[in-house]
């Protein structure tokens, strides 16, 4: 588990939890203001919608006291940098310009961050960056809350994605794996943050004991047979099966990830990057008539995402594999037929 160093309190939370920190945070801090980043996705309701940060999403106006700053993807720096020699320069922009010029940071309550942004492509940030966010946070008394609805419980190879940085939350946002299969959220954090309001997030439907159940058993399997390591292993073993594929195929622009959430993004043209979600849902499509399911995502629609369930075997894994690559040539040579995805519609395409 990650290392906490306050006082928690837990509230669970069944319904949009995201939702419960677009109404808390301001109640909370007394600041009217919430930070989110491009590419995010938080949730379908008013609340989440609006600290969501995905073109998906882009078509319906919601979340006025949301400030969006874009996310350190480092294959695709909005900064036209490499992240070798750029110094964090997207921190810096963050403190220097947006906490000075588009917002002050006495009105921002919380950052909202995904340890790794999976509907945004699987984008891993620079291992020095989530360090640097909870130094500007704390210096500036913001609160700095982990999403980790999709890549918590075991999934990158850690319990949770946070922990290979380091970094201490100051509430933590849980959903989908929690559940084991049942529809089950939560919210872990601050006391201040958690027992600000009364009546704030009540449903009528809230409160499965058989979710919660299903929680707890799930919680023993994942600790008790060892499934964030085996997300490690079998996620390294993949990476080098994935990089083997790129040495081999031009359309395969990036390979990235932790643990069993990995992203293959495919590009027309590796010089400029020029994204290929065609490409990309033809392989999704052709992957599915070969027997392997998988979806698109990425804000430009050409990440193929692989979240593989944490029990995946190397055997499983090399089949995965070599369906992808024959997808991509298939894709690539035009042997999906392009009217077979006008019922297709990926993340965002």
């Amino acid at each position: 588990m990650f290392p906490i160093v306050v006082v928690f309190t837990v509230g669970t939370v069944f319904i949009a939890p995201n939702e419960f920190i677009s109404k808390i945070v301001p109640l909370a801090s007394g600041r009217p203001k919430l930070l989110t980043f491009v590419g995010s996705y938080h949730g379908q309701t008013m609340g989440a919608y609006g600290m969501s940060g995905h073109p998906a999403q882009s078509h319906f106006a919601a979340g006025g006291n949301v400030v969006k700053i874009p996310y350190p993807y480092c294959y695709r720096c909005p900064y036209l940098k490499e992240p070798k020699s750029c110094g964090l320069f997207c921190a810096d922009y963050f403190e220097d310009y947006i906490l000075s010029y588009i917002c002050d940071p006495d009105e921002i309550g919380a950052i909202i961050v995904e340890s790794v942004q999976c509907d945004g492509g699987d984008v891993v940030p620079h291992d020095a960056y989530l360090p640097r966010l909870r130094e500007i946070c704390d210096k500036h008394g913001i609160w700095l809350i982990f999403d980790e609805v999709k890549v918590g419980f075991g999934r990158t190879g850690r319990f949770f994605g946070f922990e290979h940085w380091g970094v201490v939350p100051d509430a933590v946002i849980m959903g989908k794996p929690m559940g084991g299969g049942q529809s089950l959220s939560g919210v872990v954090g601050r006391s201040e943050i958690m027992d600000a309001g009364v009546g704030l997030h009540l449903f009528t439907m809230a409160g499965s004991p058989l979710a919660c159940a299903s929680s707890l058993a799930s919680i023993d399997i994942i600790k008790n047979e060892k499934l964030a390591e085996n997300a490690k292993y079998i996620g390294d073993y993949m990476f080098e099966g994935l990089n083997a594929l790129k040495d081999k195929h031009e359309v395969i622009g990036d390979v990235r990830g932790k643990g069993l959430v990995v992203g293959i993004e495919l590009v027309k043209d590796r010089k400029t990057k020029e994204p290929a979600p065609e490409l990309t849902a033809m392989t999704v499509y052709r992957s599915y008539e070969l027997g392997l399911i998988y979806y698109s995502v990425g804000i430009f629609s050409n990440v193929i995402e692989l979240t593989p369930p944490l029990i995946i075997t190397k055997e499983q894994a090399d089949k995965a594999i070599d369906i992808i690559e024959q997808s991509i040539i298939d894709a690539a040579a035009d042997r999906v037929a392009k009217e077979k995805l006008a019922d297709y519609a990926g993340w965002g395409l």
